[in-house]
């Protein structure tokens, strides 16, 4: 499950309230409420939104990344960087179509409609398949060409 402790963390880190945040993003404050406690899973353009408000990247807010930013960071998505994406990191690691919908609980036909750029994959997938392979959500969204996810290091 995809943590969003930083959410809380940012907004009270720029001393917002939920009503605030929420009446920024567009939804009702029960909503967004259920997403930063993690009740609810907040759609991929939610998060974009969030993530460019509070200049950080979505490895970041996901706890996928203790790097707040990228230098290169992007506010957009880019489609087609990320339907290439997809198929170019899958083939990197030996997987067919078939094998990662199975590792990642879904279809085949799903993979094949995300990597023909018919629908953008949503964000459990996105996390799923940046924890599966080590890449950065933000990589394969086209927002930065920061590949690698940060591995994360232990103090001795």
């Amino acid at each position: 499950m995809i943590c969003f402790e930083r959410v809380r963390y940012l907004r009270e880190e720029h001393d917002m309230t939920q009503l605030q945040i929420a009446k920024m993003l567009g939804v009702d404050k029960s909503t967004y409420s259920a997403w930063e406690r993690g009740r609810d899973l907040f759609p991929l353009k939610r998060l974009l939104q969030l993530s460019n408000y509070y200049h950080v990247s979505i490895d970041y807010i996901t706890n996928q990344s203790n790097e707040r930013t990228y230098p290169d960071l992007k506010k957009d998505i880019n489609p087609e960087l990320l339907k290439n994406r997809i198929k170019e990191i899958r083939k990197e690691n030996g997987y067919t179509q078939t094998k990662l919908a199975d590792q990642l609980n879904t279809t085949h036909s799903a993979i094949s409609t995300y990597e023909n750029g018919h629908l953008i994959m949503p964000l459990i997938l996105l996390y799923q398949m940046a924890s599966l392979f080590e890449v950065s959500i933000d990589y394969f969204l086209g927002r930065t060409n920061h590949k690698a996810k940060e591995k994360e290091t232990t103090l001795t």
